[in-house]
């Protein structure tokens, strides 16, 4: 029998079932899931977690690039190595120098995935702690197939998509060649196009934070800057329309009990903003092999992808607390608010009678700081455009008894950011409003006239970064058997790999400057590369027919971090022909990236959070982030046992249980919890909160080795098939429990996610990482139901995930997102030669999703968990696929 390759070890192997828990996902079922993109395909993995990845709505909330990554075990896209026919993908390039963008990967061209569901740094070294993601590539196909589909929504709006690719082969006794194209276009929805969506606030729930126009900060002091009592936040002192709940003529709503006492205008962001991208991919992928001789063989693969995300969401924001990262105001002499002068008829008609009235008699006659949503220059959008490239070239082959492979491979991501509508440079904006008799109050909440001529010249567009991360690297290695020793015949395999990684970001200097409202602060550009050399050795020894131990080491060497060195113990007994057992233990590493070492520490803006001691929510301020070079790399400690049963022909059951302890956990603290751990007097926190009048005016979020995390749960699997006179029937169930995720923060307070994503505390403090979206499930699966019968095959798929705890309401009580069922069909028809028919949906009975609280992520979404629920809803897809011979 031929020996093949499986994921997590370099041996060739005839056994299927391994030692270690590998789930296969086929071509067949791809085909049957109704994914649109390989992100979609993952996420329908019980062991893929929706916290620690990217997911492409996120982008409408922080500056991902267009990035979707994954996520195994909630561990983070960063703790998840990806592979492409058993070899690395550069890491996306503007992101975080370690994840990648599964995206670019097509879906047309995948022959199947292997999921590799333990830790694996003794094999393939930094990255694996969670485990690996394959995917293999088709290697070999005849003739020319060409398929097209086409998806929409049942409800009304965006959403749509539509894919195209084409596969042709060539085959001789020698050669094979296999070159795919693909293409992928998917429009954007929007929350005004889901009921759930439309709106940022619904009370008791939960309400609208984003800053309105027309608030006063407080008075301002030319030349000098804030006076006392002033209000870092939105809602300051109030605004006058929001007295008589005017706030709709300036396109806002109205809101009470701002930070001072007064009502006040917040915009509502709800209909703007985007629920999903509009993206668009082209990829092209090929895969070469040239028998040399009977014992030798050349092969290449090749894959480039191109890919165009677009998010449109609401108009940028402008406030004083957002101009002190901008270095232009002091550069230029501008004074950093948008000021109301007393001599303004504005000033004297609505804002003095407004304080009067209010009582805040002291700031009358003073230059006030007034807030703003700025519409004059239409919503954001940001165009980020992708492009992924991989080469490899290589040989392998037989001399005598060894098996020997080696390979050269260039890799390279690059990013262009550009923006098209909705920013403008702040220090422009502010030099024109205050040199005039702007009226934040007038109809319509934007300039007219000669004010509204001037304010053009402050507008931004076009490019404003430019990455790339490049990867050159050569491996080699051998394998075969060792010489027979009473009886038993070891087999072995070493290798050696070499990297030289490299990663740069030019940002403009407009960028640089942190002068571009909405873009988030000022960011410095980084020029860094490093060496990486590896060996590695494993060793099977296959005591009995029965009983077989499998070890293996690694040793990385990295130029900037030093040594680590990994390994991996694990066996295989097979009492019976029809129960396998197994188990692993092994040590893990995962080194800090180029971008986590030496990403200048910058001001800029912080994700939204609500401060315990004021009780205002929705708060940004000022928050300084980056790298810092004297990072360690993170240390693992993972094993894992279970069992696989063979009851009878027809059925299949396996239970893996599943122990990952990190110490040393590289993170980013939240800024709430930051801010949550300072109010409770953490010593930890002391120094990373600047207060102002009680209030938060800034805060540090430097990357560090923060604590630890510890992981513990279940993989169940069940498959089950057979034969009768009505058809063949399929059964398959993949499921994941989460028993504990347990992560420490530098001042020791432990975080319990499994199950939520805040704290069980009277405040609901969210949990360590929670600003990045996602909630580490207790229970989810897959299960999959196949009828086939002649040229007809059917499939209909449950999938499952229990409920969970999100943020609290408005009146501080706890807030759950129940258990959910979400149903797939898909019927596929073969009856004409040559051509595949299928017809699906997705969400079969349009499950609308439950209410969440108070926001703790950093999602600009309203109304639901974006990183659970597809707002698409209900989504019907045909597709059709010819291949000509």
């Amino acid at each position: 029998m031929q020996r093949v390759e499986i994921t997590g070890s370099s041996i060739k192997r005839v056994d299927a079932e391994t030692s270690l828990p590998v789930q296969i996902v086929t071509k067949a079922d791809i085909a049957r899931t109704g994914a649109t993109s390989t992100e979609e395909l993952l996420q329908s993995i019980s062991a893929f977690s929706s916290a620690g990845g990217t997911s492409n709505a996120t982008g409408a909330g922080t500056s991902t690039g267009g990035l979707s990554s994954i996520s195994l075990r909630g561990l983070g896209s960063t703790r998840t190595l990806v592979l492409v026919n058993g070899r690395r993908l550069a890491a996306f390039a503007g992101s975080d120098g370690a994840s990648v963008n599964v995206n670019v990967i097509p879906l047309a061209a995948i022959e199947r995935v292997e999921v590799l569901k333990d830790g694996a740094s003794g094999v393939y070294g930094s990255d694996a702690v969670a485990g690996v993601v394959n995917f293999i590539l088709s290697k070999q196909t005849d003739g020319v197939e060409i398929t097209g589909g086409y998806g929409s929504p049942s409800q009304s709006g965006g959403g749509q998509n539509s894919k195209a690719s084409i596969t042709g082969g060539y085959n001789t006794d020698k050669l094979n060649l296999v070159v795919s194209g693909s293409y992928e276009k998917e429009k954007a929805l929007f929350g005004r196009d889901r009921d759930y969506a439309a709106t940022s606030t619904k009370l008791p729930y939960y309400n609208g934070t984003a800053t309105g126009l027309g608030n006063i900060q407080g008075s301002f002091t030319q030349g000098k800057g804030k006076d006392a009592g002033f209000s870092a936040g939105g809602s300051g002192y109030g605004n006058p329309l929001a007295i008589g709940d005017q706030c709709g003529t300036i396109k806002m709503g109205t809101l009470q009990n701002g930070a001072k006492g007064s009502p006040y205008c917040y915009y509502d962001s709800g209909p703007d903003v985007g629920l999903t991208p509009d993206r668009e991919l082209f990829n092209l992928t090929g895969n070469l092999t040239y028998q040399l001789n009977d014992k030798h063989q050349l092969f290449a693969d090749m894959l480039y992808s191109q890919s165009k995300v677009t998010q449109t969401y609401q108009a940028s924001p402008a406030r004083a607390s957002f101009f002190e990262t901008d270095g232009e105001f002091a550069k230029q002499k501008v004074d950093a608010a948008l000021l109301l002068f007393p001599s303004n008829p504005a000033y004297q008609s609505i804002a003095a009678p407004y304080l009067q009235s209010q009582g805040y008699t002291s700031l009358i006659g003073k230059p006030l700081a007034i807030t703003s949503r700025v519409f004059d220059f239409g919503p954001r959008q940001n165009v980020d455009t992708a492009k992924q490239a991989r080469v490899v070239v290589g040989a392998k082959g037989t001399i005598g008894s060894v098996d020997y492979e080696v390979a050269l491979t260039h890799n390279e991501s690059k990013l262009n950011s550009a923006v098209t509508t909705g920013y403008f440079s702040q220090v422009g904006y502010a030099k024109i409003i205050n040199s005039s008799n702007w009226n934040p109050w007038a109809a319509g909440g934007v300039q007219t006239g000669a004010l509204a001529d001037q304010l053009k010249g402050a507008a931004f567009s076009g490019d404003f970064l430019a990455a790339k991360s490049s990867s050159n690297s050569f491996d080699a290695k051998i394998s075969g058997d060792f010489w027979t020793i009473a009886g038993i015949t070891p087999q072995y395999a070493v290798g050696v790999q070499s990297r030289k990684e490299n990663y740069t970001t030019n940002p403009s200097d407009a960028y640089q400057s942190g002068d571009i409202s909405g873009l988030g602060g000022s960011v410095r550009p980084v020029d860094r590369d490093r060496t990486v050399n590896s060996a590695f050795g494993e060793l099977n020894i296959p005591l009995t027919k029965a009983l077989e131990i499998n070890l293996g080491a690694r040793d990385d060497h990295y130029d900037d971090v030093g040594n680590s060195a990994n390994w991996k113990g694990s066996v295989r007994w097979q009492p019976v022909k029809t129960v396998v057992l197994r188990g692993s233990y092994g040590t893990g590493f995962r080194a800090p990236s180029l971008i986590d070492l030496w990403q200048p520490q910058t001001l800029g803006t912080s994700e939204q959070f609500t401060d315990p001691a004021t009780k205002q929510t929705g708060q940004q301020v000022n928050s300084w982030t980056g790298g810092d070079p004297k990072l360690k790399p993170e240390k693992s400690k993972q094993y894992s046992f279970g069992v696989v049963w063979q009851p009878v022909s027809t059925t299949s059951i396996g239970v893996d249980f599943f122990n990952i302890n990190i110490r040393d956990i590289l993170a980013t603290p939240s800024a709430q919890e930051v801010v949550s751990r300072f109010r409770a007097g953490d010593p930890a926190y002391a120094n990373l909160v600047t207060l102002k009048d009680n209030e938060v005016e800034s805060i540090h979020q430097i990357l560090a080795n923060t604590g630890n995390a510890n992981v513990q749960g279940l993989d169940l699997s069940a498959n089950w098939k057979d034969n009768f006179s009505f058809g063949k029937l399929e059964a398959n169930l993949n499921g994941t429990y989460m028993d504990i995720f347990d992560q420490t923060s530098p001042g020791g307070v432990v975080s319990h996610k499994v199950g939520t994503i805040v704290d069980n505390d009277e405040n609901g403090t969210p949990v360590i990482g929670a600003q990045n979206g996602g909630v580490i499930l207790r229970w989810k699966h897959q299960l999959a139901g196949t009828w086939t019968k002649g040229p007809w095959s059917t499939t209909l798929v449950q999938n499952y995930r229990s409920g969970y705890q999100v943020g609290h309401d408005l009146n501080n009580n706890k807030v759950f997102i129940s258990s959910e069922a979400i149903y797939d069909a898909n019927v596929t028809y073969r009856g004409i030669k040559n051509l595949t028919l299928a017809v699906g949906v997705k969400n079969l009975f349009d499950k609308q999703p439950d209410t969440i609280g108070t926001a703790v992520t950093n999602q600009f979404q309203s109304g639901y968990d974006i990183n659970q629920y597809d707002p698409r809803g209900r989504f019907v897809y045909v597709t059709a696929g010819y291949k000509f011979k």
